[in-house]
């Protein structure tokens, strides 16, 4: 089978004939020992998604003109950015610091500390809720040559708006979350109104060229569940709106795809009701409370289940390669049986990330470890 292929097959509930794994480099660490094998076994071997770009969501759904400028340097020691965006509702600022380490050293040029969010106040928020909203455009031609490009190795993927994770994630986090408890108009108005801006969007593609069936994913759940979120607030803010964007995606052939990290064990049900086709990364105790068997059990025919090995284990310099093998093992046993699964690890699919070149290095060696483990006891039994 080809790495597509076993990736739609386990999605189609069934065996493929080896166990899908999903990995992928991190970028920094691409001149680090190790790194050609990792990046060898992404290209040739690992089942991943893989980005196709389709919609443009704008920010927060609007269009948007985007510019950026450092506004101190401070040569050795940090940068602060400031971050614009122009929209028909007005102008959004961030400012941002980064630490040198990060930006020039062996860092993460993607970390970095929020000094000031785009959506500070509730005029901010009520900007974004009132302004008027329209589909937003798609580019065909653009989905169908990432398609083209990925061919064989993976299954493509692209992105969706989600308003409240988006929200959250652009907002000052403790105003936010008190405004989706105190500001039932505002919210009520913001929901509605993106609800039926995505809908309407996704619905356009129906009857359009898509080389592949459009999959989309969002990174939002993880921001709306415990300790944000109980059942009671997820279920009036969250569920009856998903659940009518994923009708839309199911309609023209999609699939949708939830990144969610955190305690997601007891939200499994309620992800598979509202529409979710695929979760990751399952973290198990202590980082979430995802017991993998159990996961399976109970909605393994439903959603696809995605990861389960800890990758907060790879940087560290106690993890021994012999319990990244255990875990990996355990896993296959757990997930495997009848497909519905991939294994990956929890952090994104990655390995070769952490903050010094120390940590990186172990997590290939880590990553090379799990690919061993993998070919010992990840072909399926029906396929000798």
């Amino acid at each position: 089978m080809t790495q597509k292929q076993q990736l739609l097959t386990a999605w189609s509930f069934q065996e493929p004939d080896r166990v899908p794994i999903e990995m992928f480099l991190y970028p920094s660490a691409e001149c680090l020992p190790g790194a050609d094998a990792i990046r060898a076994f992404q290209e040739q071997e690992a089942t991943n998604f893989l980005g196709a770009h389709l919609f443009d969501w704008g920010f927060m759904g609007l269009d948007t003109r985007y510019t950026e400028e450092v506004i101190e340097d401070v040569p050795g020691d940090y940068q602060r950015m400031r971050r614009v965006h122009a929209t028909p509702a007005g102008d959004f600022t961030a400012i941002t610091k980064h630490a040198y380490e990060d930006l020039f050293g062996e860092g993460d040029k993607g970390d970095f500390h929020w000094e000031k969010r785009f959506i500070e106040t509730l005029d901010d928020f009520r900007r974004i809720a009132e302004a008027p909203r329209a589909r937003r455009p798609f580019d065909l031609k653009a989905y169908n040559a990432g398609c083209a490009q990925i061919g064989e190795r993976g299954v493509p993927i692209t992105g969706l708006f989600h308003p409240l994770g988006t929200l959250v994630r652009n907002s000052n986090m403790s105003e936010a979350y008190m405004w989706l408890l105190t500001e039932d108009e505002i919210v009520e108005k913001f929901l509605f109104r993106c609800t039926e801006q995505i809908c309407d969007s996704v619905l356009a593609v129906n009857g359009e060229h898509l080389d592949d069936p459009p999959v989309f994913k969002t990174g939002a759940l993880e921001m709306l569940i415990p300790p944000w979120f109980g059942m009671a607030h997820f279920d009036k803010l969250v569920f009856p709106y998903d659940k009518r964007v994923n009708d839309a995606i199911h309609a023209v052939g999609g699939r949708h795809f939830a990144h969610c990290h955190g305690n997601s064990g007891l939200f499994l049900e309620r992800f598979a009701d509202m529409g979710i086709d695929a979760v990751d990364p399952l973290e198990p105790p202590p980082y979430g409370d995802n017991i993998l068997g159990d996961a399976k059990q109970r909605v393994g025919r439903r959603m696809l289940l995605c990861g389960n090995i800890p990758s907060q284990l790879f940087s560290l310099e106690s993890t021994t390669m012999k319990e990244i093998r255990e875990l990996v093992k355990q896993a296959i046993e757990d997930g495997a049986p009848g497909g519905g699964f991939t294994l990956r690890t929890t952090g994104s699919a990655y390995v070769g990330n952490g903050k010094t070149n120390a940590q990186k290095i172990k997590s290939i060696q880590c990553g090379l470890a799990m690919i061993e483990a993998w070919r010992e006891f990840g072909k399926s039994a029906g396929h000798d």
